[in-house]
């Protein structure tokens, strides 16, 4: 009876034992990570988006009607686009432009290229990109195509592993070209003038509602609206009388906008009806705005010979 017993308990503790170090094994392959260097090409071709003389990222011609895009990669400074798995939970790193590779003739054509950390990936695995940061949020705007182009003008893609080089002691990681397409809000550029039509109104800040109260203030990188409805408040260095500001409503179509701003004891208002402000276009208004005690008759919108839309 005790060899049997001892028999038991020989087998209970090497059960134990293998029991443990497939535990461990398991633990150790689920924390081992893979490094390499991503490879792909970029094209911004179809990128709608605005800008002025100066900034980064992108360009205007000088009227403002025509759009230019292209991919910054000097003075220090260039482009990011950061890298995520398919289920847009886990960063895998980030990509900037090959300064070598975006030239006058194809601005807009560049190759990304960075280092990144991932488990398990192979040939035909989905990446999620997203540019130009990854926290998609229009809070803290400061009125600026800078600032626009810096923090809040978004655009996402995808693109697909095509080949991992594991003979390369940089492991790089090819995958097909990264088409940015569609932006994912739109730029407008409002100038205010006072209640007499032809005075610039510097304002300290401008706030911007909408009936339908879906004006996204945060959302998650699948775009789904995290925080949205009240008030979109565009806040500048100092006052001024122009504002470029990235709007995306959560219910695409036609809504009713209301830009309020203050100076002093005057409240100033308008409010523009059946507006329908798309994702990925550039828009320039020029408002006249009203005195908050005063009512108003909403007149049909125009465009003037600089191709702004004008609200009287």
């Amino acid at each position: 009876m005790k060899k049997i017993l001892l028999s038991i308990s020989a087998v209970t503790a090497m059960i134990a034992m293998t029991a443990t170090f497939c535990a461990c094994s398991s633990d150790d392959e689920q924390q081992e990570v893979t490094y390499g260097t991503l490879i792909l090409d970029a094209d911004k071709s179809n990128y709608i988006d605005v800008d002025e003389n100066g900034t980064r990222a992108l360009e205007l011609t000088q009227n403002e009607n025509a759009i230019k895009t292209y991919w910054y990669t000097s003075d220090g400074k260039s482009d990011i686009v950061t890298v995520f798995a398919n289920n847009w939970q886990t960063q895998l790193g980030q990509i900037k432009p090959k300064s070598n590779t975006s030239t006058a003739s194809q601005p807009a054509k560049t190759k990304l290229t960075g280092s990144i950390t991932y488990n398990n990936l192979k040939a035909g695995d989905v990446l999620n990109l997203i540019y130009p940061r990854p926290i998609w949020q229009y809070t803290d705007q400061k009125g600026t195509i800078t600032d626009i182009s810096d923090n809040f003008d978004y655009i996402t893609t995808n693109v697909n592993v095509v080949y991992i080089d594991a003979t390369n002691t940089d492991n790089p990681v090819y995958a097909t070209t990264a088409s940015f397409g569609k932006a994912q809000q739109t730029i407008v550029r409002f100038t205010l003038l006072a209640p007499d039509g032809t005075t610039a109104l510097s304002v300290p800040e401008l706030s911007i509602t909408t009936a339908g109260n879906q004006l996204v203030k945060k959302c998650s990188l699948d775009g789904t609206a995290t925080d949205k409805g009240g008030a979109l408040v565009i806040t500048p260095a100092a006052a001024t009388n122009v504002f470029y500001v990235a709007i995306r409503n959560n219910v695409e179509g036609a809504d009713e906008y209301t830009l309020t701003a203050k100076v002093g004891d005057n409240v100033y208002t308008y409010t523009k009806s059946n507006l329908n402000l798309v994702r990925g276009n550039y828009k320039k208004v020029k408002v006249t705005m009203k005195y908050y005690d005063d009512t108003y008759t909403e007149r049909e919108a125009y465009y003037n010979e600089d191709g702004e839309e004008v609200w009287n």
